[in-house]
């Protein structure tokens, strides 16, 4: 049976973006889904292998298909003279021709507000830049050898622990140098990219579809510079655009007037939120934002002191600034009610 070209877009789409996760099955995953045959799904497996798209590795029950990475690497000496926007535009524009220009704009954006922070903030005196595509992801990696964007933080804010430079870092707003730069870089980059970490020391902060995260002993590993790993799907719909738009209103207020906060960064491991002095540490710039999304995915319960600092003392003290508590569970819901504060 011959196919219409609609039909094989399908299979072959339907490898690409399934492939990573079925690495040794997905030859019976295919067969499932569109009804084929052994030697018909074969035939279209090894079209891909063929044309260099995917690759098997080796024979057998467990063939381990994946995807096949081109990879360019580049390493830099920063000085004054060193540019972003010219990296850019002699290293890694070229490599996306044919990429839909939505994720050109989003791959310009992430890159050159990543290697603009590593030039101007880092200290290093060299920047190493892995650029990685196949046929579903662009992935950007950068590296600097200075003093590493958590200590920074915290030595600039005179916090007590790196890990709360991860919180700032997720409200966003936050420079060291204003007079020159507005913090929205890595506020809007983690937002935009499917995947977007930075990782210095034992620490990473981790964001994923929405879903931002503290872990420790993950890819650090003492790591005393700094690390930006972004990844985009090449067929994503995401406008760049539409981002800002969410944060953003010049009627309101310059830069962006929201922010979403997700309170889980705030917990230690086997601790709860009880105390006015997390809630304090929690609430630290709100009051530069018009609209605070504070989300409680992962959060069972919180104290009384720490609710009411927020939602009694903070809220009363800025009127301005709108709390939206989501993602609560009952426990959190409750607390919230019985400070005062207001549910959505």
């Amino acid at each position: 049976m011959k196919f219409t070209k609609e039909i094989v877009d399908a299979i072959n789409n339907f490898i690409i973006e399934n492939i990573s996760a079925h690495q040794n099955d997905i030859l019976s995953v295919l067969m499932k889904h569109f009804g084929l045959s052994k030697p018909t799904a074969m035939k279209y497996l090894n079209i891909l292998i063929g044309e260099r798209i995917i690759q098997k590795e080796r024979k057998g029950r467990y063939p381990n298909y994946r995807l096949v990475d081109t990879v360019f690497r580049y390493s830099y000496k920063v000085d004054d003279s060193l540019d972003e926007d010219t990296l850019w535009r002699k290293d890694i524009s070229s490599r996306l021709e044919g990429i839909a220009p939505n994720i050109r704009q989003i791959c310009q954006y992430g890159f050159t507000e990543m290697v603009n922070n590593a030039i101007e903030h880092s200290g290093s005196k060299d920047l190493r830049v892995t650029l990685t595509i196949n046929a579903r992801t662009i992935e950007i990696d950068i590296e600097d050898q200075g003093i590493g964007i958590f200590n920074k933080i915290k030595d600039d804010l005179g916090l007590e622990d790196p890990k709360h430079s991860i919180l700032e870092l997720a409200k966003g707003k936050f420079t060291s140098n204003p007079a020159k730069h507005s913090g929205e870089g890595i506020f809007f980059s983690s937002r935009i990219f499917d995947e977007f970490a930075i990782f210095s020391g034992n620490l990473t902060f981790w964001g994923h579809e929405n879903e931002d995260r503290l872990l420790e002993d993950l890819r650090g590993n003492g790591f005393s510079g700094t690390g930006v790993g972004m990844r985009i799907r090449k067929n994503s719909s995401l406008q760049i655009a539409d981002v800002f738009n969410e944060y953003t209103d010049p009627d309101k207020q310059p830069g962006f007037h929201k922010t979403a906060i997700p309170v889980q960064l705030m917990q230690y491991e086997g601790e709860s939120l009880m105390s006015r002095s997390q809630a304090r540490r929690l609430i630290t710039r709100f009051d530069r934002f018009l609209e605070v999304v504070l989300d409680f995915t992962g959060v069972d319960m919180i104290g009384q002191g720490f609710a009411d600092e927020i939602f009694r003392v903070f809220a009363n003290a800025h009127p301005t600034v709108h709390l939206r508590p989501v993602n609560c569970s009952e426990n959190v819901q409750n607390m919230i009610l019985h400070v005062g504060g207001k549910l959505e």
